[in-house]
């Protein structure tokens, strides 16, 4: 039988037969490198397997702590911290990476304290290290010398009495050139009381008795009130004699190159006299009079007044070193296999640097701080004073316009470096204004409270005052700033508990450092407060920052 050309019956022809030889031989001889490579992996020890599991799980860890924002727990075996919310529900996530060290003991990770997930059924070593970078800021305190009279002029009295009332005012300069005994590394002083020789006119007004700046010319008296003092008339002595004007809290950081004036004058809107002063003709000592409220001084060349000032000294004292630090780098060895090539090394860079602390609280008015909890411990780190609902109507663009008083929770002793930072402002006269007050460095049977007062003054400005107490009942003034502007004051306290000290900047200016006094704790109140005193306050954030 004889086939057509294009019968598609037709046989292979040689070529075709010799081309399809070649092209199954080296099919047939891939397969076999397939079945080898196969065969290869078949018989790889576990260490590959171990070796993938363990950079797995070094990768979801890497990936979890490059965002941490505080460290709980940081062991040889345990690394836990907390990040930003992850899940929407308002609160930061907690997460844990734990290794028993017993060799075959799983890895195991937990967020937010729910059920322990093995990443690695048996390791024979997970090691975490932290890498950290610190920052040390240092303060010297200020020491102050005992009281004594700085100033006086208290020869017998003789002379004229000047009536002082709400028009008529007197002011003696007080020129430090000419203190005796400033010790010589003197950085400033203190004004804690004055004498002065007067008598009461009647009864019913009240003097005030004034530390004020001076300007030219003849250092006349300006506006700018660093103490004062009242005094009700009836406490004036009924002849001419010595009278006291002790200051609640010393007029502290007078500069020894300045000249400053002791003012006299009534109170407005009380028309009787208030007190009569005492002077003497025969010298002067730079008095300057005014009959219009301060209006206008005049320089009266040979008067002078009758008075004591007592004070102290400014001294630098110890110096104290902040050191804090910071988390850079998390640095892991995992090794799920017994073969040490199975070994996984990594080093994670930390994008926010989390400062080192023992604990943390922080409220920015953004939403109830009674509901926040930013470790993720199952406690609320604020609860309201005394109990009761946090009422959200009071926060108003991330502002708590102050109703009732904030607490700190878990209860803490304050017995490392501690930070405070502050903004807010009062916004009505009256009262103590806008309070922050921590009860610190409770160990060795005392602790230290701690207050600082942002109190509205009647000229629109605003007063910080920062106290200690030496018992429950009693403040003691360690510094007051006047004079700052109604808007938010910003403030930071540093808390030394090694030096009993405390730093106070204000607005990022420095204030000094101060020894506070410590007693014998008659509550539990290991906490830190916020409120508002019987008037109108704002805050924008209070944040509390506890060094391990």
């Amino acid at each position: 039988m004889h086939l057509h050309p294009h019968d598609p019956r037709r046989g292979h022809t040689l070529i075709e037969l010799v081309t399809a030889t070649v092209s199954s031989a080296i099919l047939l001889a891939g397969l076999g490198s397939v079945m080898l490579i196969a065969d290869q992996v078949a018989n790889t020890p576990a260490a590959s397997a171990n070796r993938l599991d363990a950079a797995e799980a070094a990768n979801e860890l890497a990936n979890d702590v490059r965002f941490a924002t505080f460290f709980v727990t940081r062991t040889t075996h345990v690394l836990e911290f907390v990040v930003t919310d992850r899940t929407n529900d308002g609160t930061a996530e907690r997460i844990r990476y734990e290794w028993s060290g017993v060799p075959g003991d799983p890895l195991q990770k937990t967020v937010n304290g729910g059920t322990p997930v093995a990443l690695v059924d048996s390791v024979q070593d997970f090691q975490i290290s932290v890498t950290t970078a610190s920052e040390t800021e240092s303060f010297t305190a200020t020491t102050e010398t005992a009281e004594a009279i700085l100033a006086s002029n208290a020869v017998a009295a003789s002379g004229s009495a000047r009536d002082i009332n709400q028009d008529s005012f007197s002011a003696q300069r007080i020129n430090p050139f000419g203190f005796a005994g400033i010790p010589a590394d003197a950085t400033g002083w203190n004004v804690t009381r004055v004498d002065f020789q007067g008598q009461r006119n009647g009864n019913g007004e009240t003097l005030r008795v004034q530390i004020r700046s001076a300007g030219d010319p003849s250092s006349r008296p300006t506006g700018e009130v660093l103490g004062e003092v009242a005094i009700l008339e009836d406490n004036l002595t009924s002849s001419p004699g010595w009278n006291s004007a002790t200051f609640s809290g010393p007029v502290r950081g007078l500069a020894l190159h300045r000249t400053y004036s002791l003012v006299w004058r009534g109170t407005t809107g009380e028309s009787g006299t208030a007190a009569r002063l005492l002077t003497d003709d025969n010298a002067s000592t730079s008095v300057n009079e005014s009959n219009d409220a301060g209006a206008n001084w005049s320089y009266m060349p040979s008067r002078r007044t009758y008075y004591r000032i007592y004070g102290t000294y400014s001294t630098p004292g110890a110096t104290y070193n902040l050191t804090r630090n910071y988390a850079t780098r998390v640095n892991v060895v995992l090794q799920a296999g017994v073969a040490t090539h199975s070994r996984i090394n990594a080093s994670v860079p930390l994008a926010n640097r989390p400062e080192l602390l023992s604990a943390y609280w922080r409220a920015d008015f953004d939403g109830d701080p009674t509901a926040a909890d930013f470790t993720r411990d199952g406690t609320n780190d604020w609860t309201m004073t005394g109990g009761g609902t946090f009422n959200a109507a009071t926060l108003v663009g991330g502002v708590w316009m102050a109703s009732g008083a904030i607490e700190t929770r878990a209860k803490n002793n304050f017995t490392t470096n501690t930070i405070v930072d502050v903004r807010c402002r009062n916004t009505s006269l009256g009262g103590n204004g806008a309070v922050v007050q921590i009860n610190a460095d409770r160990q060795g049977g005392t602790h230290a409270p701690l207050v600082v007062r942002v109190q509205r003054q009647s000229d629109g400005s605003q007063t910080l005052t920062l106290y200690g107490k030496s018992n429950d009942a009693t403040d003691v003034a360690l510094f007051q700033c006047k004079h700052l502007s109604s808007d938010f004051v910003h403030y930071r306290l540093t808390i030394l508990p090694a030096g009993n000290a405390i730093n106070l900047s204000i607005n990022d200016e420095d204030q000094g450092t101060f020894a506070y006094p410590t007693y014998a704790p008659t509550n539990d109140n290991r906490f830190l407060t916020a409120y508002a005193d019987t008037s109108s306050a704002e805050f924008d954030y209070v944040e509390l920052r506890v060094a391990e």
